[in-house]
């Protein structure tokens, strides 16, 4: 058994830190672009604020430093890879652990006809956006990242499949409604999106954030695109779809499990759990 003593060290220069550690993270970790752009912002912030200094008091007065648990947990993840990892100064950084909360969807979701007013107030291409996230249960980034050749308009499925290319996230399969197909295609055609291999949209996650945050303040309301995605729960959960084939249609299954039970996640089997649920996806219905 290998045992790596602790260690604690300085960093000088954190740029060449950050473009070894970027390096690392993708050929080593395999995690995506996102993941790795998030984890320098975070690495950049705490050198920062340690004055390069890596030891657990400097970790402790950093996590500290703010009484977020989600921000903890977010920046403890990427603190654990690059201290742990890549700069391999021993296991002393898993002794810092926080309660994570446990998940309860929102008490006040938004109302059917809360949704149809905020879907109309949207611009076009937000509106199609806003659309497949709430049929869905995607995240946004796998929504932005969709081909046309992801869309199957003969079962309105959509093939999430090839989304990820890190580890830390899976997709497979899901769908939209006969009512979303009609928009999309009308969107299309209007649009002349045509090329087979190229993403669907052009908004960035940020301008999709601002174009919700906007239609939100005008009617007054707080939707947001993660929010979409527990709506599509809910709604699932009432048309009795069981939170396994929940989980496979969100990405919250794991590419072995699915692929070791296909016959059950094929996109037939995951279509007709998918028709209990279209109705309650109708806009205005």
């Amino acid at each position: 058994m290998k045992i790596v003593p602790d260690k604690e060290i300085t960093i000088v220069d954190f740029d060449s830190s950050l473009k070894s550690y970027e390096e690392y993270a993708k050929e080593e970790l395999k995690l995506e672009e996102t993941t790795i752009k998030n984890h320098k912002s975070v690495i950049r912030s705490f050198l920062t604020h340690s004055k390069g200094r890596i030891n657990k008091e400097t970790v402790k007065d950093y996590l500290d430093s703010n009484g977020s648990l989600t921000w903890k947990s977010k920046h403890l993840k990427a603190l654990r890879k690059y201290n742990r990892n890549f700069l391999k100064l021993g296991r002393w950084i898993e002794e810092f652990r926080f309660e994570q909360a446990s998940y309860k969807p929102k008490k006040d979701l938004p109302t059917d006809e809360q949704l149809v007013l905020f879907f109309n107030e949207l611009p076009e291409q937000a509106q199609m956006i806003f659309l497949l996230l709430y049929n869905s249960g995607l995240r946004i980034g796998e929504i932005l990242s969709l081909k046309l050749s992801d869309l199957e308009f003969e079962q309105n499925m959509i093939d999430a499949t090839n989304v990820h290319k890190g580890r830390t996230k899976s997709s497979w399969y899901s769908f939209f409604t006969s009512q979303t197909a009609e928009w999309l295609q009308n969107y299309f055609e209007n649009n002349g999106i045509l090329e087979l291999d190229e993403p669907i949209f052009s908004h960035s996650a940020r301008s999709v954030q601002q174009a919700f945050k906007t239609t939100s303040e005008i009617l007054g309301l707080d939707i947001n695109p993660h929010l979409l995605r527990t709506v599509f729960t809910e709604k699932c959960r009432k048309a009795g779809i069981k939170d396994d084939y929940i989980n496979a249609f969100c990405g919250r299954t794991s590419k072995t499990v699915l692929a070791k039970h296909y016959t059950d996640y094929s996109p037939n089997a995951l279509r007709e759990q998918y028709d209990t649920a279209e109705p309650f996806f109708i806009l205005g219905g």
